[in-house]
């Protein structure tokens, strides 16, 4: 079992980086909200998988889904850069899935991060804050095939006194963690001032 309660892991949430990015497109300007994975080569539709096996771990996902608040977006690997802190998905329009950590589907916390606003306005993970628990989170494959989690709860935190062990310590659970920026943004420091986190844990 991989150990996120190392020196890394906290690095990770301390300096997670919520930049105000220069959006690749506005919100305005997304496609229509899908709660499907996009189309294969062919230009149609895959048919969709009705659940995925807990035992299969999900080391690609394309997309994040959550229904509640109609948020779609597409995901990319992110790492930890030379410097110990958390790579950002270039686009404030995308999210970003660590991939050297847990995986979506493995016991732990695995972690999707995104930004709350840009240069413009809100950015992808701008609707967390209006998670309520009970809603569901699907990541997809480019297969169309998924995983669901369940919202367990909603929280934030000043950054210095988040709960470390919860957010990326060991656990039998399949969770899934999504982090974004909350608070005040301070231009000096260039950062906002807590963190939001949304934990869920794997139901299909």
């Amino acid at each position: 079992m991989k150990n996120n309660t190392s020196l890394a892991a906290i690095v990770i949430f301390l300096i997670i980086a919520c930049l105000i990015l220069s959006p690749a497109h506005s919100m305005k300007d997304q496609i229509a909200f899908q709660t499907t994975a996009p189309k294969d080569q062919t230009g149609t539709d895959p048919e969709i998988k009705t659940g995925i096996p807990q035992s299969i771990v999900m080391s690609k996902p394309v997309r994040l889904c959550i229904p509640s608040v109609h948020l779609s977006t597409s995901i990319t690997p992110i790492h930890l850069s030379e410097n110990g802190q958390l790579e950002v998905p270039k686009s404030s329009e995308i999210a970003g899935l660590y991939v050297d950590g847990v995986l979506p589907g493995e016991n732990g916390n695995a972690i999707v991060a995104g930004h709350v606003d840009n240069y413009t306005g809100p950015a992808i993970f701008y609707p967390l804050k209006h998670l309520k628990p009970g809603t569901f989170v699907f990541l997809f494959d480019q297969n169309n095939r998924y995983l669901k989690y369940e919202i367990l709860e909603v929280q934030s935190y000043f950054t210095q006194e988040a709960p470390l062990d919860k957010i990326f310590g060991d656990t039998a659970e399949k969770q899934l963690n999504l982090i974004t920026c909350t608070g005040t943004y301070d231009r000096k420091k260039k950062e906002h001032n807590k963190r939001l986190v949304v934990y869920t844990r794997l139901v299909e």
